[in-house]
């Protein structure tokens, strides 16, 4: 029997299952050793196995695994492979398991085991693939490993095998003396390779990072090339780079991108749903099953404001576990999802506002692929949920309270970029605070108002600049240009803080009255007597000279209790000489 011509043999070798690179880098020449480090990931299985089953049906080829049998059997079908299929495998081609020896070094293992399979039915210059040989290296012996390697590089050239090794990347960022030994000994390890680089998952996204690939001119070094998943099939292309010229720039992030869990609390109003769409009981089994995938979407409910504790837990753990590739949305359900800042810096993609018709949902989800999340991490969610826990106050407060309240407030939302309004609206001439707010009934826990001089000032939580006018539309009963001579906006850090000195500073020139005791008065007796004719000359002029009846709420522990100052006297309120606002209402007369 004539020799194989170097023709055939070099159209029998098997390719890196990466579609997009060149022959010359994805071809494993015989004679040599190349090694891919890759943690266990649908990346690793689709190089891998699909390498594997590409080399087993063309043959001849030599797989070799740590894994057990039916395991082996299972990835290579999920790969498109079923070796019981009547020509299946290719005649000379050999699939076997691999494992290591107690007490024997491994590397001599793994030539004894490659050398009885080159001899008993190994067909020249043919490759071996080697899944999950970590156990056969001695990672934290420099000398050792060196030795190992020259051993299988030795065999391999005199023999003209090829052998692939996948394994579990070695901890090389490490600063210590280990971490550097172990650099050294990597280095030692490859001296006579053909081939080292790294399949790793960064940003969400699959890289091949190529320390060195190839040799007689077909060398590359220190590349990085971002890869995708077919939309076919669960094969790797390179998505960018100087390789993928002729490459869709598109594909997936990984093969469960299509896949949409959903929580049956998310959709319990909807008749009919896409089919593809895998509904869970609620939250909880969403991140059950979240926690697992790579680059799904998950579709969380929100219909409670007790809830947001354990959604935002909920969402930070899915984040963690899942990584960035991982798409989340909350839909609301009744109730908006006042913290959608919070959400966002735990992990959230988007949040979805109530009332959206179900298309438009399912568009929104499909808008989430081939996105990344980018944002950093808290250290634990807690820490981002603390910048929105707040006093329970709400409305009126005296006006050291306010300014104590609002600072510490926006102090803690800077961390998470959390929004909010500060506002100054100085009032007509004609107007008296106590006009101003019994026009203004604020009911969410952290809006908070108080008067000092000429302006009453309005803080609102978690409010951004674009809302404020809707927000005040609903908190005053009366047309703003019938109360206010204009308005002071303020929607970031350093326009509040400048806002509350300047408030100080007012404050101390002259200090303002505090009404707690007198609102809770009027307010209890306005409603014992609500419908009678109580008004009388006396009380008219009272309000005319005091503030609003808008009873604060409770003070939460976390803020200390507060004992309000006596109830003031029913002279007139100084008033400050006018200052021009920033955006009038109404021109004057």
């Amino acid at each position: 029997m004539n020799a194989p011509s170097a023709a055939s043999t070099a159209s029998r070798l098997p390719q890196l299952a990466i579609d997009g690179l060149p022959p010359t880098l994805a071809t494993l020449v015989a004679g040599n050793v190349y090694i891919v480090y890759a943690a266990e990931s649908p990346a690793r299985a689709a190089l891998f196995w699909n390498t594997a089953a590409a080399a087993l049906h063309n043959g001849p080829g030599n797989v070799l695994s740590t894994r057990e049998d039916l395991q082996i059997v299972d990835a290579l079908r999920s790969h498109g492979l079923d070796i019981d299929g009547v020509g299946a495998l290719h005649a000379q081609a050999n699939l076997c398991t691999l494992r290591a020896l107690p007490g024997r070094d491994g590397g001599e293992v793994l030539l004894e085991a490659l050398k009885a399979l080159a001899d008993q039915c190994a067909q020249p210059e043919s490759a071996f693939l080697i899944d999950g040989a970590d156990a056969f290296f001695n990672w934290h012996d420099a000398d050792t490993l060196a030795r190992q390697g020259a051993q299988l590089a030795s065999w391999c050239a005199g023999l003209t095998h090829a052998v692939l090794l996948v394994v579990s990347p070695q901890e090389t960022q490490d600063t210590s003396s280990e971490g550097v030994a172990l650099t050294s000994a990597l280095a030692g390890f490859h001296a006579r390779f053909a081939g080292a680089a790294h399949l790793r998952q960064t940003g969400g996204q699959y890289m091949w990072e190529a320390a060195f690939w190839g040799r007689r001119g077909a060398m590359l070094a220190d590349e990085s090339l971002p890869l995708r998943f077919s939309e076919e099939s669960d094969r790797l292309m390179v998505a960018g780079g100087a390789f993928a010229k002729s490459i869709d720039e598109g594909g997936r992030l990984a093969p469960d991108e299509a896949r949409v869990i959903v929580s049956r609390d998310a959709v319990a109003r909807e008749r009919e749903l896409p089919s593809h769409w895998e509904v869970v009981a609620d939250n909880d089994a969403v991140v059950a099953a979240g926690s697992h995938a790579v680059a799904a979407t998950v579709l969380l409910a929100f219909s409670d404001s007790a809830q947001l504790e354990k959604l935002a837990g909920q969402v930070y753990a899915l984040r963690r576990g899942a990584g960035p590739a991982l798409k989340i949305a909350v839909r609301e359900d009744r109730i908006a999802l006042r913290y959608q800042a919070v959400m966002r810096s735990l992990g959230t993609n988007l949040v979805v506002p109530r009332e959206t018709p179900l298309a438009r949902v399912e568009a929104m989800l499909d808008e989430l692929q081939g996105q990344v999340f980018s944002r950093p991490l808290p250290a634990d969610y807690m820490t981002a949920l603390s910048a929105v826990l707040h006093s329970e106050e709400v409305g009126y407060i005296n006006t050291p309270r306010f300014v104590e309240l609002v600072r510490d407030t926006v102090h803690r939302s800077r961390a998470i970029q959390l929004p909010n309004v500060l506002l100054r609206l100085p009032l007509l001439p004609e107007v008296a605070h106590v006009d101003a707010l019994q026009a203004c009934h604020m009911g969410r826990a952290g809006d908070l108002c108080t008067a000092c001089g000429d302006s009453l000032y309005t803080f609102f939580f978690s409010c951004r600049l674009a809302d404020v006018s809707a927000v005040f539309q609903r908190v005053f009963q009366l047309p703003p240009g019938d109360l206010f001579r204009g308005e002071v906006r303020c929607g970031d850090y350093d326009s509040i803080m400048t806002l509350l000195e300047t408030l100080e500073r007012e404050m101390t020139s002259e200090p303002p009255l505090d009404y707690t005791q007198w609102l809770a008065q009027h307010s209890g007796s306005a409603r014992g007597s609500a419908g009678s004719e109580a008004t009388s000359a006396s009380t008219a002029a009272a309000d005319e000279t005091t503030l609003s009846a808008h009873a604060g709420g409770a003070t939460a522990p976390a803020f200390g209790e507060f004992e309000p100052d006596a109830a003031p006297s029913s002279t007139a309120i100084p008033r400050a000489v006018p200052t021009p606002a920033i955006l009038p209402f109404k021109a004057r007369g």
